[in-house]
């Protein structure tokens, strides 16, 4: 049985999104030169093809997180103040001639 290769995307999902965009542009600075073997080419194109996929789903991950933290922060916004200064006291109406408050000398 062989170790599959580290730097597999599919096999090491902890490489990151800037590594993958690094490696990426690696292998694209190397595809367009007038000297690429042609041997290596499929696999070289293929490592390209894996590297995409994972910055794709790296960001749609993002993306899915994002609008989640956007619709929580939403829904707190949303949500009724339970705070004092909203509770209105329903005996306190008309306090233009309510003098139940002032002390009795």
């Amino acid at each position: 049985m062989t170790d599959p290769a580290p730097t597999d995307p599919l096999v090491d999902p902890a490489i990151g999104y800037a590594e993958a965009v690094a490696e990426l542009e690696q292998l694209l600075a190397h595809l367009e030169r007038d000297d690429v073997d042609i041997d290596v080419l499929g696999t070289q194109v293929r490592r390209a093809a894996e590297l995409i996929r994972l910055c794709r789903d790296r960001i749609a991950g993002a993306r899915f997180d994002v609008e989640q933290i956007v619709a929580d922060l939403a829904s707190l916004t949303a949500a009724p103040r339970t705070d004092e200064r909203d509770v209105v006291d329903e005996d306190d109406e008309d306090d233009e001639d309510d003098d139940d408050d002032l002390p009795l000398d």
